[in-house]
């Protein structure tokens, strides 16, 4: 749990690096991907990291997609997003991985105690 946590907080970490300073964001990857390669809870810890931020993705499409029917319908302004439904798959996707990750990690370490 402790490492999922930890990979959590590196994971959002890294996505503010991205949001607010995209220069820093390939060192960010970087230690992030060597704290992952490195931990023995690798597992956990990519499923922490993954989970936040895809759904941050997610919730970030959808008002993104709000946003844009708002203006379609105002009076001066039209708005078109294509690809929607890719993206939605692939960050579901993203999602979906740092799912198994997690749930990979628990059942290895309840395997580990028995």
């Amino acid at each position: 749990m402790k490492w999922w946590l930890f990979g959590a907080i590196v994971g959002i970490t890294v996505l503010w690096v991205m949001i607010f300073s995209p220069i820093a964001f390939p060192l960010a990857l970087v230690v992030l991907v060597v704290l992952v390669v490195r931990s023995p809870e690798r597992a956990a810890l990519g499923g922490g990291a993954l989970i936040p931020t895809g759904v941050w993705f997610l919730y970030e499409l959808r008002a993104a997609v709000e946003r844009c029917d708002a203006m379609g319908h105002s009076p001066r302004g039209g708005c078109d997003i294509y690809g929607v439904p890719e993206q939605a798959i692939a960050m579901g996707l993203y999602t979906a991985v740092g799912v198994g990750l997690t749930a990979y990690a628990a059942l290895r370490s309840r395997t580990a105690r028995v």
